[in-house]
């Protein structure tokens, strides 16, 4: 059996050196959007599904936050719990280290 759970994050970035808080289509790729970055680190946490954001709002290009927000389904093998608030944090951070994005 899986174990889903849905999942409301805020985060905060500094937007210098991003296309703005959507996800970039992959022809326009000079820059990526804060979304690209997010949902590659949600994939670093093995899902067995493909993760796709719901942004709550959208910012320009350049454009810094300091309140987003954002939900997202995670599935789990092995009938794993749902992440707790603590190790989703943590592990985002982590997988986020090198981008301005927290």
């Amino acid at each position: 059996m899986h174990n889903c759970a849905r999942y409301l994050i805020f985060f905060q970035y500094i937007g210098t050196k991003y296309r703005g808080v959507v996800k970039v289509p992959s022809h326009q790729l000079d820059k990526k959007g804060v979304q690209d970055h997010l949902e590659e680190a949600i994939q670093r946490l093995r899902p067995l599904n493909p993760v796709s954001l719901s942004v709550s709002s959208r910012t320009d290009a350049g454009v810094h936050a300091l309140s987003n927000s954002a939900h997202f389904d995670l599935h789990r093998k092995n009938d794993n719990p749902p992440f707790t608030e603590d190790i989703l944090v943590k592990a985002l951070n982590f997988h986020l280290k090198a981008e301005q994005i927290r």
